[in-house]
């Protein structure tokens, strides 16, 4: 029997890393059978299109998610969106679900709120607490990346073990094949990149840590003067905190700052770096770890949250709220080469073994046991 499912896509490509996993989502659901997908989203995106599922349009302001809450919390049942479906799925949160007949499974991607709240005003953390405990209530399951955030979810919001489950969607194959000596070539000459650099792709948030990051820098440059810093993200937030800390410790010459880069130029800086530092204090899943792993770079990573747990053998971990700690991971790649190449290894191997496939029979595993639950009532 064919079953009708509703993949709700509200992430689009301005999304980043929700988006992505959108992506991966859609295209691990390519490798299911006796499901008839619907995509819920915008029918004029190309990604979506080319994945062959029917699109039926639909979005969701920040308007029509109050409207739907609100509701919710006064007990008014507003239209079912799904009403033609069997089962839904959503790779982020849509408040429709609130007011749906069907059995629902989405992601809670982070509750970043709990550990750094000066990250937020209190009217997202309001926000952010209130939508998810509703949608907890509904769903017949929670889906998460990493064990830690399941913990995060039983201990936040009292939800049973038994209804969140743990499952690593994988990365996007951004890089498909290495750039070859003279794309490489080319892209240095354009980037005006050094010959021998670390690299953090990051935006300037307080909890991506580039300050300590920053003062550690300062000390490896000591033992190893040849040695430069690549960042690359938009000039926000703690930008200019960053530059400034960069010019007080006369490291001006040594860090470079591409801001936004294209997607084959990305590639290129990953494929010319040293290795990939990885300093944030927050991380349920890390994008570049799984993208330096996909192109054979080292890593060295914060030993923090749910990092060790995406890292494994694949990187050298380290304190990242130790500037020494920072400093002496960053020494121990650049001294030790051929130990930094063998976990580079290791993190292809955890690459290799994500595929859609797997997420697949994972996500139809899932899914199939939402069949023929009692739907729940509202709170």
């Amino acid at each position: 029997m064919t079953i009708k499912l509703g993949v709700i896509a509200l992430a689009g490509p301005d999304h980043g890393g929700t988006y992505q996993y959108t992506l991966s989502t859609l295209q691990a659901l390519q490798h299911t059978t006796g499901f008839d997908v619907t995509i819920y989203g915008d029918p004029k995106n190309s990604d979506f299109a080319a994945l062959g599922f029917r699109v039926a349009p639909f979005s969701e302001s920040r308007a029509r998610q109050f409207a739907a809450l609100a509701a919710y919390r006064l007990g008014v049942a507003l239209s079912d969106p799904f009403v033609g479906e069997d089962l839904l799925l959503a790779p982020i949160y849509s408040l429709a679900l609130l007011h749906t007949s069907r059995p629902f499974a989405y992601t809670l991607h982070d509750v970043q709120e709990w550990h750094y709240p000066a990250n937020f005003s209190r009217r997202q953390r309001a926000w952010r607490h209130q939508v998810h405990e509703a949608l907890l209530h509904r769903a017949s399951r929670v889906i998460c990346e990493s064990r830690f955030v399941k913990a995060d979810i039983v201990r936040f919001f009292g939800i049973g073990e038994a209804r969140t489950t743990v499952i690593p969607a994988p990365p996007q194959p951004q890089f498909r094949s290495p750039l070859n000596e003279q794309q490489l070539d080319a892209a240095r000459t354009k980037l005006q990149l050094p010959e021998k650099f670390l690299f953090y792709p990051a935006q300037f948030w307080t909890h991506k840590n580039h300050l300590r990051l920053i003062e550690a820098f300062r000390d490896v440059t000591k033992e190893v003067p040849g040695l430069s810093l690549v960042l690359t993200g938009k000039e926000r937030d703690e930008y200019q905190a960053v530059m400034d800390t960069i010019g007080r410790l006369d490291l001006s010459a040594h860090v470079r700052h591409l801001g936004h880069i294209e997607q084959q130029d990305l590639q290129a800086v990953y494929q010319l770096a040293t290795a990939l530092v990885m300093p944030s204090l927050f991380e349920s899943i890390s994008i570049p770890i799984y993208e330096a792993f996909q192109l054979g770079i080292p890593v060295a990573a914060s030993n923090i949250l749910a990092i060790p747990e995406q890292v494994g053998n694949a990187g050298l971990l380290f304190d990242p709220t130790s500037v020494t700690s920072i400093r002496d991971a960053i020494l121990e790649m650049v001294r030790h080469p051929e130990a930094a190449r063998q976990r580079t290894v290791y993190g292809r191997e955890r690459i290799a073994a994500m595929t859609p496939e797997r997420y697949g029979r994972q996500l139809q595993d899932l899914l199939r046991q939402l069949e023929g639950e009692p739907i729940r009532t509202r709170a």
